[in-house]
């Protein structure tokens, strides 16, 4: 190396720039191509990059949204009169991201359930500490912070160095030591270590990115009330037994293995003021950690929920579940650096009607659209099950949004499958709707007037009061012989009622939404809350929902219809069914004049060919979900 003395201003650029600390400056001679490191150079600068995310599960996915997420592992629903929970293990957590993928991610950066290779964020201003080895002898330790680049200065810039950093991913004062003993390290309990490290050689680099992992295993208990949408209210009292948990020991140079302390378990108390928001912005999904170093198989963990309230979104009904105190049981082997997830999803009870050999377990209310583009929360069953004309209850067959054609691929599919826990409901089959209805017609009113529905028997195990009644009934199990939180037994809720909201099915109606890319929004409706009764479409005289409201019952099934004598008769090449009903006194015998409940599985056609549509333009009806699992 020759430095080449310049005079003037060139003098003066150079003497600065040897100024800087940490410039490596360097020259070749004819007879020397050895470099020189600036003496300055003598610190390392450390930032944090995040956690790995080790899951082998990540495939697991709570919210289920896209094709490639699927739902939640559910070992085991338990059932009430009120309201069901789901018990369920996987291996994902809920953690904050930068990294968010699309489909996965919540609101306020969190993601659902982060996939393998996704870096989750650390805890905002989380300690950790950093400890510089030369071969085994300890030079030195630092404690820094994650979100600010941290130094550690007095190092030897021509030499190599083992740099370990530990953390509790926390920015309490309970941190590791900075004065090891020995290579190990004893931990404090119930903490979420995390380990990383590397070597280093200071003349080729002095910035270190770090990249930590998980090494106990995470224990994540989560209470979810998304499934009765609603958020939690009060204090529930929640309890947690046979955690049988171990702290340990931690070898800094010989890739962080982990000695368990099995000698001396621990079992922390956990109440519900140990649950906090998975979402900040939400109080409907609510959860605890636990960090073991045990590995010991097959723990039997009991969570125990009582006096669980919450307030519904559709009108902020208050409502309360188990009332006495309720256990639910998990068995979990923790595996170190691994996540397992318990799970308890509470969800809305069915009702189950029992007719010509079939069994179906309906939702107690119709399915309304949020309006919300909430993965999540886009979807809920209306607070009480009666007679109302809202256009959020209103949907073309296959459509994912209320009062709207489903004209693109991400607004077509089965709403009922987007209702919390994505997957556990989904639109009855025509099957299922058989076991409703009596007969089976065409409805072909979308090309005019109402069709002549055959004359029937009344619906199987059907009942109804006068004529004018608004609703059909049907004899159910599930709700209540005395009072349950969707009321007494003699509540709508609690029994399986089919109100008579009518359907939207006028030609230039259909047409005028057709043309219009939101739908009935801007066809002289302000918002999907508001009420359909006595509205017309612009200037039309003509009522949206034409006389069917208080008149007859119809919602969707999930099957389309290819082939067979009714198709043939209904002139087209798709069809779908429904369901259609009303009070009625014509019946097959002439002496009976009674009224009863005439109920039919309607077929209309899809491609509706004579209107000059799109092919996904159909009528609008009500949603009525059934069990998928």
């Amino acid at each position: 190396m020759k430095f080449i003395q310049k005079k003037g201003a060139s003098w003066i650029v150079a003497m600065a720039i040897l100024a800087i600390p940490g410039t490596l400056i360097t020259s070749c001679s004819k007879d020397n191509n050895s470099a020189i490191v600036d003496s300055k150079n003598n610190k390392l600068t450390f930032s944090v990059n995040g956690i790995k995310n080790n899951d082998t599960d990540g495939a697991v996915k709570r919210m289920g949204l896209t094709s490639s997420n699927k739902k939640t592992n559910t070992n085991k629903i338990y059932s009430f009169s009120d309201v069901d929970m789901g018990v369920s293990t996987d291996n994902t957590l809920p953690v904050k991201t930068t990294s968010n993928i699309a489909g996965t991610a919540r609101s306020n950066g969190l993601a659902a359930d982060a996939a393998p290779g996704v870096t989750e964020d650390m805890v905002e201003g989380a300690k950790y500490i950093v400890y510089i080895y030369s071969g085994t002898t300890l030079v030195t330790a630092k404690e820094l912070t994650a979100g600010t680049a941290g130094t550690i200065e007095g190092l030897d810039p021509a030499a190599s160095y083992t740099w370990v950093a530990l953390s509790y991913n926390t920015k309490d004062t309970e941190q590791p030591s900075l004065a090891p003993s020995s290579g190990s390290i004893a931990l404090h309990q119930n903490k979420d270590v995390l380990y990383a490290t590397g070597t280093v050689n200071l003349a080729e680099s002095s910035n270190i990115a770090v990249l930590f992992d998980h090494m106990f295993s995470r224990i994540g208990i989560e209470l979810n009330t998304i499934g009765v949408f609603g958020e939690i209210t009060g204090t529930p009292t929640v309890s947690v037994s046979g955690l049988n948990l171990a702290t340990g020991s931690i070898d800094l140079l010989n890739g962080g293995a982990v000695t368990a302390d099995l000698a001396n378990p621990y079992t922390p108390t956990l109440s519900y003021a140990s649950f906090n928001r998975v979402d900040t912005l939400y109080n409907d999904a609510k959860i605890a950690y636990v960090y073991t170093a045990s590995t010991t198989a097959n723990q039997a963990i009991s969570v125990s929920l009582q006096n669980l309230a919450i307030n519904h979104v559709d009108g902020n009904v208050a409502r309360t579940y188990f009332t006495t105190a309720t256990p639910f049981n998990f068995s979990v082997t923790p595996e170190l650096g691994k996540s397992h997830h318990l799970l308890l999803n509470v969800i809305e009870s069915p009702l189950t009607t029992v007719s010509e050999g079939t069994t179906v377990k309906w939702g107690r209310s119709n399915l309304y659209d949020r309006n919300n583009n909430d993965a999540l929360r886009g979807y809920a069953f209306y607070a009480s099950n009666e007679q109302r004309s809202k256009a959020n209850g209103y949907f073309p067959y296959q459509g994912l949004k209320a009062s709207q054609f489903s004209n693109t691929l991400a607004t077509k599919g089965d709403p009922c499958t987007r209702v919390y826990p994505a997957g556990t409901w989904k639109q009855p089959s025509v099957a299922q709707v058989n076991s409703l209805t009596s007969t089976d017609g065409l409805l072909t009113n979308i090309l005019g007037a109402l069709g002549n529905l055959l004359v029937a028997d009344p619906a199987p195990t059907s009942s109804v009061g006068t004529v004018g009644g608004n609703h059909a009934q049907y004899t159910s199990t599930g709700g209540t012989t005395t009072t349950n939180a969707f009321g007494t037994s003699t509540s709508n809720s609690n029994n399986m009622r089919i109100f008579y909201n009518g359907q939207i099915t006028n030609t230039t109606i259909l047409t005028a939404i057709g043309q219009n890319g939101n739908g009935l929004l801007g066809l002289g409706l302000s918002n999907l809350s508001a009420d359909l009764l006595g509205l017309n479409v612009l200037s039309t005289n003509i009522p949206v929902l034409g006389t069917s409201y208080n008149v007859a019952a119809a919602f969707w099934t999930d099957s389309p219809v290819l082939s067979g004598p009714l198709l043939t008769l209904l002139g087209t090449r798709v069809g779908y069914y429904g369901y259609y009903a009303r009070t009625t006194t014509t019946t097959t015998d002439i002496f009976n004049t009674n009224p009863f409940i005439k109920a039919t599985t309607t077929l209309e056609a899809l491609n509706v060919e004579l209107l000059g549509l799109d092919l996904l333009q159909t009528s609008f009806k009500n949603v009525r979900c059934v069990r998928a699992i």
